[in-house]
């Protein structure tokens, strides 16, 4: 299943891909008499995904759906829980940053939520940073509160994936490496969606492809099979003695970074979940 975060006609509603375009999921509930939603977020959270595949069962469900054009994608949701991002989990963004991968554990932040925008929203490059980096992201969704989970049980507290463009205000940490929450917290800083696709449909996810793509260019291309570690060791590692709430997203690592700049168009191609785009606008200064 995919699911997104979508306006129609000026109202915000969850939105289910089927083979026609979307069916709202408030459209959903009324003619099935179900109460769901109402955010994408109560989606997760409160386990709601058996009663919208049983909703969409019902005869006359496909001819509610409107065309994918006529909406509008927002984030998948605005405040996640928490908001974990993993670095240097591929070699070539080591390289990117001229630094040595670690030999352990990946490098790890935690984000605030005020750096969250959606598809086809603006990155506001900050006047603090003169090069900020993109880099696509394959994102990790919690779908239930869990705490202390050993790799091999990762699978069962992830509800879906999700796309994801993630920015660094890189020369701050080419000064200093623990300038990484000061870089990575601007306001735009953290693009999500715009779907979240169940680990059914994705399917094989060592298989999957995630793509840095500046202006038309790809930057830099990699499989999940290249992390130094999977996202069910991520899972394990970030529940490890913390409980990680449902809602939860966990940003895995990029292959690699684009440095963008005013009027730039950037987006994260993961394949078999999603296309994130979004413009590029320097701020004032």
């Amino acid at each position: 299943m995919r699911l997104c975060t979508m306006t129609l006609d000026g109202q915000e509603d969850v939105g289910i891909a089927v083979d026609g375009g979307i069916v709202p999921l408030a459209v959903l509930a009324d003619l099935t008499g179900t109460t769901l939603g109402p955010t994408l977020l109560d989606v997760v959270v409160d386990g709601q995904l058996g009663r919208i595949r049983e909703a969409l069962a019902e005869p006359g469900i496909q001819a509610k759906a409107v065309r994918t054009t006529e909406a509008a994608f927002g984030p998948v949701y605005r405040h996640p829980p928490k908001l974990w991002g993993v670095g240097l989990n591929y070699r070539r963004h080591a390289d990117d940053l001229d630094v040595e991968q670690p030999s352990g554990t990946p490098g790890s932040y935690l984000r605030p939520s005020s750096c969250v925008i959606g598809h086809g929203d603006e990155i506001v490059l900050p006047t603090q940073s003169d090069r900020v980096t993109a880099e696509a992201e394959l994102g990790v969704v919690i779908g239930r509160t869990c705490r202390d989970v050993a790799p091999e049980d990762a699978e069962s507290v992830i509800f879906g994936y999700t796309t994801i463009l993630d920015m660094t205000a890189e020369d701050a940490i080419r000064i200093n490496p623990r300038y990484i929450p000061w870089s990575k917290a601007f306001d735009t800083f953290c693009s999500l969606g715009p779907w979240i696709v169940t680990p059914d449909e994705a399917g094989d996810l060592s298989s999957i492809r995630i793509s840095t793509v500046v202006n038309g260019r790809t930057i830099a291309s990699n499989q999940v099979s290249a992390m130094m570690r999977d996202p069910y060791w991520q899972v394990a590692y970030f529940s490890g003695g913390m409980t990680l709430d449902a809602g939860s997203v966990i940003a895995t690592g990029t292959p690699g970074a684009g440095v963008i700049r005013d009027g730039d168009v950037v987006e994260a191609v993961v394949e078999r979940v999603g296309t994130l785009r979004n413009p590029v606008r320097q701020a004032a200064r």
